[in-house]
């Protein structure tokens, strides 16, 4: 009996023993790795395409020159440079300040430039794909405004796809001013002779909101010589007055013109020049030919002498 139960026991502890190692090997054996299976894509949704692109294509304005305290049309050419179409367009001049007085229906786009009889926005509608729309503002370069290159910011607002989309561009303008001046006086004769000088005063007013500089005041005078004719001021004070005093000394006869003529430098470095003319008649000397006019003094004939000197003359026999 003992020896049947020391035989199971010894089987049981053979069997353990002798499936000890693969379990052991099964605990530490790495786990299998399965490789990953790519998503399918849902066929139900769209891909996004990207959104159109407006972009100021142009612009131009309806004076050659913006000057300040002059309006003018300042027209932006809108173009969609895709092939998608754009709904609901708003172009807008961005403002950089705010509005001097909403009474007066002006905007301000920043740096003295004020949309005109509107707000600063205008509805442009659709723009499809590949076209260009274009829309006008009444701006002016208010009283005040220095000259120089003003940016104003352009904002392209639009709908796609029923979303809100907004592109900000920069335009520049070129804003300038020009100097106004008034002649005070000017006193010079109306006739002239060759050859002999006559003297030509002038007073000249700057009559614009600003000062000048490198300014120049000079009298020219072709056909004659300008004595003292050039004067260099500097600096013009607005509202101020400057005064040249000259002599003219004509050379042949004819028309004399005789020019007063400002130059000075403007706000972007370039000279410019005023000038106002005026007109001499100039006629030639008097030609010397040697004889006495009739009734002035030299040789005398017997009966241009004075009667009581002739008679008394003959009472004592002289002049004979």
């Amino acid at each position: 009996m003992t020896t049947d139960r020391t035989r199971k026991l010894a089987l049981a502890v053979a069997c353990v023993m002798a499936f000890a190692p693969v379990s052991a090997m099964a605990a530490t054996s790495p786990t299998p790795i399965v490789p990953a299976v790519a998503a399918t894509p849902d066929p139900t949704m769209p891909t996004p395409k990207p959104a159109p692109v407006l972009v100021v294509r142009a612009y131009k304005t309806s004076m050659s020159r913006v000057l300040v305290g002059m309006r003018f049309n300042l027209t932006l050419d809108i173009q969609n440079a895709t092939a998608r179409r754009a709904d609901n367009v708003v172009i807008s001049l961005q403002s950089g300040t705010s509005a001097a007085s909403a009474a007066e229906a002006a905007v301000s786009t920043g740096g003295g430039l004020s949309v005109m009889g509107s707000g600063n926005a205008k509805f442009v509608g659709t723009i499809k794909g590949s076209k260009s729309q274009s829309v006008t503002f009444d701006v002016m370069a208010g009283p005040g405004t220095a000259a120089g290159t003003y940016n104003v910011p352009v904002i392209i607002a639009f709908e796609y796809n029923g979303e809100r989309q907004e592109i900000t561009q920069t335009i520049g303008i070129v804003v300038e001013r020009d100097a106004t001046f008034s002649v005070v006086t000017a006193e010079l004769p109306k006739d002239g002779v060759v050859g002999v000088p006559f003297d030509a005063s002038f007073e000249l007013a700057n009559t614009g909101g600003f000062a000048l500089s490198a300014v120049t005041l000079s009298v020219e005078a072709t056909g004659a010589t300008v004595t003292d004719g050039k004067a260099f001021l500097g600096t013009f004070e607005a509202a101020g007055s400057e005064a040249i005093d000259v002599q003219v000394t004509p050379e042949k006869a004819g028309t004399l013109d005789v020019v007063l003529v400002v130059s000075y430098r403007d706000d972007f470095g370039r000279t410019k020049t005023f000038s106002s003319p005026y007109k001499v008649t100039v006629t030639d000397q008097p030609k010397d030919t040697g004889e006495s006019a009739p009734g002035t003094s030299g040789d005398k004939t017997k009966d241009d002498k004075n009667p009581f000197v002739a008679f008394i003359m003959a009472l004592f026999g002289l002049g004979s």
